[in-house]
């Protein structure tokens, strides 16, 4: 039996991850999935699966603001993500002949990702809620789902506020899902590393121990401690979260296996109890930069979502 195709959208502007070289190379190594990468850069040696459409945002903002006939929020590539539940309309045309369609981020490492879609998986018509990696099946009703309101759920006020409304994720789509009573399949197959900590926690739900992550051979690994053996496990993808991480040295461009650090990368060379229990020494040198920029970060959210009241109140008046 053919596994079903599935293509995900990816617009991403401005700079990439550091470590974006890595990213690709985990696209790769799923030949069978697609990618749409829209961005405004070239992507070197791109895989034969990962599609570059050049464009700049603002030629992406208008065409998505052509689909609709009011007027919408999107000044900013982060804002995307609020019509990501849209994108089965917008870009119809290039998901043609595509059994299921869907969207990732970019601040992440893959694994074996049709590995952790059983067959179950893919006779639901809404494969997780996961704003990093999330799949819809291609036809017109489910392309067309997110214009269902329900309760405070609302597509018009997702995509004309200029604040982040995860539309997209639990906050969104999630709830006009299970209204519309739609077959859904979500399992614990993704590790969302915790931006909170420098050092490298399981963010949901909140990891006591700090984890060692690490690709090898195409499989995304964490490893802990149990009794003082390293234990493994595996997932469809690592999500980290933002994360300012340097750039990958060429030895670990290349390497089979890397461990994936608080603050980069390093060639896996053998997992042994100490190795994993390093993942605990946090490096003083990284800890007031990562601090700073989540202060920094958590201050323009909150000027974004006062702009956002005050433009309401002024409306009101």
């Amino acid at each position: 039996m053919t596994s079903p195709s599935m293509r995900l959208v990816v617009p991403h502007f401005g700079p990439r991850p550091a470590y974006f070289p890595l990213v690709v190379r985990s696209m790769a190594a799923n030949p069978d999935v697609s990618w749409l990468l829209l961005t405004e850069q070239p992507v070197p040696d791109a895989p034969p699966n990962v599609v570059v459409q050049l464009c700049e945002f603002e030629d992406l903002a208008k065409r998505i603001r052509s689909h609709f006939e009011f007027e919408i929020s999107l000044e900013r590539p982060y804002k995307l993500c609020d019509f990501r539940p849209a994108f089965g309309e917008i870009f119809a045309d290039e998901l043609t002949g595509y059994d299921f369609w869907g969207h990732s981020d970019l601040d992440l490492v893959f694994g074996r990702i049709r590995g952790y879609l059983p067959a179950a998986a893919f006779e639901a018509d809404k494969i997780l809620f996961n704003g990093s990696f999330s799949l819809y099946r291609n036809t017109a009703e489910t392309a067309g789902w997110y214009r269902h309101e329900v309760g405070k759920v609302s597509y018009r006020d997702a995509m004309t506020n200029p604040a982040a409304m995860h539309f997209d994720e639990r906050a969104g789509i999630y709830y006009i899902v299970e209204d519309l009573g739609a077959p859904a399949w979500h399992e614990d197959v993704i590790f969302d590393i915790s931006f909170r900590r420098y050092r490298t926690r399981a963010e949901d739900p909140p990891g006591r121990d700090p984890r060692r992550y690490a690709w090898e051979d195409g499989e995304v690994c964490e490893y802990r401690l149990q009794r003082g053996r390293p234990v493994r496990r595996t997932a469809l993808l690592i999500h980290l979260q933002k994360r300012v991480l340097r750039a990958p040295a060429p030895d670990v461009l290349t390497a089979e296996r890397y461990w994936i650090l608080p603050n980069g990368f390093a060639v896996q060379h053998r997992v042994t109890p100490w190795s994993v229990r390093a993942a605990r020494i946090p490096r003083g040198q990284e800890l007031l930069p990562f601090y700073v920029r989540r202060a920094q970060r958590w201050r323009r959210r909150r000027a974004t979502r006062q702009a956002a009241a005050a433009g309401r109140t002024t409306v009101q008046v």
